[in-house]
């Protein structure tokens, strides 16, 4: 039975595809709801308090989502501010699945799927939290299918409608994230090297295409030159921050995309990738994918792994080894169809064992991030990363317990972006609150705090040092005083411990 008409087992590649989405968005929502904000999650959550046309880190439409569900459930429940984030996933998979089965076969697809899905990167982090990455892989896969159907479908025959919605969808991906340059690039480059797309050069539906992309992501440009380009500085900056090489980063770089993205999926899958652009921009590979199909692939999933991978050599790129990511998707879905073209019992054991080992150690991880069991495992006094998914909680119980909520003109303050994310999560809008520091990021933007000027405040900060920080900031108050400690605990084990309270009285200004 050849790979176009192989089944998954007793069901079809399509209905296979469904119960894998319908699996993993229970467990996804299992797990969202057992574990609390991420740094970068309570920090897009605080910033999207205060709807802007953009935002400092990233274009708008991830936090546009949370602000639309703050606004219409009236629910702060990490569940519910995660739930859409789910469900963009779950879209997502069902595209990987079409495009493969477009490329190769129905069964290729189902591949693709199951590939895309056993990867912790995407299963987790992308796939589970309030992201920018999953709004940007959604319409980053959306727009790639309608490129297909226009490169090797029926899209050809009607141009401009087909380029439109091809040029809408591109703009949706800006919209969400950065790296929809990359797909821009890689379009290009595969018009410029194929021959049968090369006309498109002389066609005026794809100019139309990206006149409408840059229509829709116009928001992003309108706030950027109200703001002193400060959110293309920003990203710009991160990748030509530093002149001297650091090859240690470079290593870092390359072992930690590889663990995120599982090594054996991902050296595979760059195996596949590096054949597919040998194969040339007219080749086929695998042997019964259309004309070029491997290399518009290639093409746009080369790019951002090479990118962001180079860049650390002389830039701190710090642990952000999800940036690789729609670059790594481009080849799981080639590797989905070379996969189907040796389907066997080898295949089987390696992508359905890879599925299962990902879902154990992700229940291992979530499970522990939420109880805590492995220090009693492995006691110790080791640091514990998962600590950094732990809420809040006994500081917005410490807050309420000093009436900061209550009091007239007081407002609440933290020092830092990840700070003030987690803080935020505990005021939850119910009293006004200021990011005050050096690396506050989008957070500047949404209070003034010359309307604070006057007020009283409770600070809150994490370090070991509260008379260092009183006398750094004291100066922004009439009176500075430390008031307590607040220690945030898991199966009886404080996991952090340094959290500490200030009193302040009458605000000065920004330090």
């Amino acid at each position: 039975m050849g790979a176009r008409t192989a089944n998954a087992g007793p069901f079809t590649p399509a209905q296979a595809t469904l119960i894998l989405i319908a699996v993993t968005f229970v467990l996804r929502a299992i797990g969202a709801a057992s574990i609390g904000w991420g740094t970068g999650e309570a920090y897009y959550l605080a910033s999207a308090r205060v709807p802007a046309l953009s935002y400092f880190d990233q274009p708008p439409l991830s936090l546009w989502t949370i602000w639309a569900t703050l606004t219409l459930t009236g629910s702060e429940n990490v569940l519910v501010i995660r739930l859409p984030f789910i469900a963009m996933f779950a879209v997502s998979t069902w595209l990987v699945y079409l495009i493969g089965k477009r490329l190769h076969s129905p069964l290729g697809g189902f591949y693709a799927a199951l590939i895309v899905n056993a990867c912790v990167l995407f299963s987790l982090s992308i796939g589970s939290w309030t992201q920018p990455d999953a709004p940007m892989l959604l319409f980053w896969l959306a727009t790639v299918l309608v490129l297909v159907d226009i490169f090797f479908g029926k899209g050809g025959a009607r141009p401009y409608r087909s380029w439109a919605l091809a040029g809408a969808l591109l703009g949706l991906t800006f919209l969400s994230k950065y790296h929809a340059a990359f797909l821009v690039a890689g379009t290009g480059l595969f018009i410029l090297l194929n021959r049968d797309a090369r006309r498109w050069l002389f066609h005026p539906a794809p100019y139309l295409a990206v006149l409408i992309a840059l229509v829709i992501f116009s928001p992003v440009i309108i706030w950027n030159a109200q703001n002193g380009w400060a959110s293309f500085g920003f990203q710009g900056g991160r990748a030509l921050a530093e002149q001297d090489l650091h090859w240690d980063r470079l290593l870092r770089m390359i072992w930690g995309q590889l663990l995120y993205m599982v090594p054996w999926l991902a050296l595979p899958a760059l195996v596949v990738g590096a054949r597919a652009v040998f194969a040339g921009p007219q080749g086929r590979y695998p042997g019964d994918t259309p004309a070029g199909a491997a290399a518009l692939m290639s093409y746009i999933g080369w790019p951002p792994v090479l990118f962001f991978t180079i860049v650390a050599l002389w830039s701190d790129t710090q642990f952000h080894f999800h940036w690789q990511a729609p670059g790594y998707l481009m080849l799981f879905i080639l590797m989905g169809a070379w996969a189907a073209n040796r389907e066997g019992r080898g295949v089987r054991f390696w992508l359905y064992g890879s599925a299962l080992l990902t879902f154990v150690i992700l229940a291992l991880l979530i499970s522990h991030a939420a109880t805590g069991w492995g220090r009693h495992v492995v006691p110790g006094d080791w640091e514990d990363p998962t600590a950094l998914q732990l809420p809040w909680t006994e500081l917005g119980e410490e807050l309420e317990a000093y009436g900061a909520f209550e009091a007239p003109k007081t407002f609440v303050g933290a020092i830092n972006w990840i700070d003030c994310g987690y803080v935020d999560t505990q005021v939850g809008g119910r009293v006004p609150f200021l990011c005050m520091g050096t690396d506050i990021r989008n957070l500047g933007f949404t209070a003034d705090p010359e309307a604070l000027i006057g007020w009283d405040a409770y600070v809150v900060a994490r370090t070991g040092r509260p008379d260092a920080l009183v006398e750094h900031y004291g100066d922004a108050f009439e009176g500075m005083e430390h008031v307590g400690t607040v220690s945030v605990a898991r199966g009886g084990v404080a996991e952090i411990d340094d959290i500490q309270v200030f009193r302040a009285t009458g605000f000065l200004g920004a330090p």
